[in-house]
């Protein structure tokens, strides 16, 4: 309930604790917190999606969660981590915990395309996974901190690593990526690639299964206009957007990153687009009246 009408562009679970960002970049979490991996300044439990007041403006487009840490994504490429930190997986030179995003410095001015926290891997809890992995598609180079060391192996396990290195990359992941500004998406599995347990496979937006919530295209309203599509089709396109309130507020985002802006004093939505828009379809009675 505490989401209802808001248009999210993701969602992302951790050990224990859950993540969500809008269209507009707003973050919400909630769940477990005792490291600080909601992001909200101290070490309570949330049971409900709480906003993240420290990442407002921030352009959060994507989000990643480890067991107790969490990595967020600016529109720039800027990447801020939050939370457990004891393995060095925050990516700040130290191991303390934070309770609020910071800033990876390592990182600043790289423009980072992707993200990937690593968990506690099921049915191996023996297996330590406390890292981060980010993807710098310009240079084709993945970085990772903190560790992924067996804890089973006590007196084989490698120092963790406290600020972000790049390792070798697999072979043509840039290409896929070079094109698309927003290809972000990073799986992490326990295959041995490198360094111990981590394979990572890269996605275009375009090819994955997360395709967004369903929001308003001026073709496809110009196809209701124009009646070149079936009156069941355009009835269920309708039907589907406009039955969501989240739906119908990511249609009338503000353009050129404005709605980035949103707060509790700026909704973020263009009325001229929605009044432009309901002028638009004034010319197919059929259509207006569905709407």
């Amino acid at each position: 309930e505490r989401l209802k009408g808001i248009p999210l562009a993701q969602i992302a679970a951790g050990g224990a604790h859950s993540t969500t960002v809008s269209l507009s970049g707003a973050v919400y979490s909630w769940g477990k917190n005792s490291f600080g991996q909601l992001g909200l300044g101290d070490t309570k439990d949330r049971d409900w999606p709480t906003y993240v007041g420290a990442l407002e403006h921030w352009k959060t487009v994507f989000i990643s969660c480890g067991a107790d840490h969490t990595a967020v994504l600016s529109k720039e490429g800027l990447v801020c981590t939050f939370g457990a930190g004891g393995a060095g997986q925050l990516g700040h030179n130290s191991t303390r915990n934070e309770l609020l995003p910071r800033v990876v410095a390592e990182l600043w001015g790289a423009r980072v395309s992707h993200i990937a926290c690593g968990r506690y891997e099921v049915p191996m809890p023996c297996l330590l996974r406390q890292y981060t992995l980010v993807y710098i598609s310009s240079l084709d180079k993945f970085y990772f901190f903190g560790s992924d060391d067996e804890r089973q192996l006590e007196d084989k396990r490698k120092p963790n690593q406290l600020i972000p290195l790049p390792i070798s990359s697999p072979g043509n992941t840039g290409k896929s990526c070079q094109s698309n500004d927003h290809c972000r998406c990073i799986q992490s599995n326990p295959i041995c690639y490198n360094f111990n347990f981590v394979n990572v496979f890269i996605y275009s937006t375009q090819n994955s299964f997360l395709n967004g919530i369903a929001t308003l295209e001026d073709k496809e309203v110009d196809a209701w206009i124009s009646n070149s599509k079936s009156h069941r089709s355009i009835k269920k396109n309708i039907r589907l957007i406009f039955s969501s309130e989240a739906c119908i507020n990511g249609s009338f985002l503000d353009k050129r990153d404005k709605h980035f802006k949103t707060s509790r004093e700026v909704s973020g939505v263009d009325m001229s687009e929605v009044k432009c828009f309901y002028k638009k379809i004034s010319k197919n009675p059929t259509v207006y009246q569905e709407v």
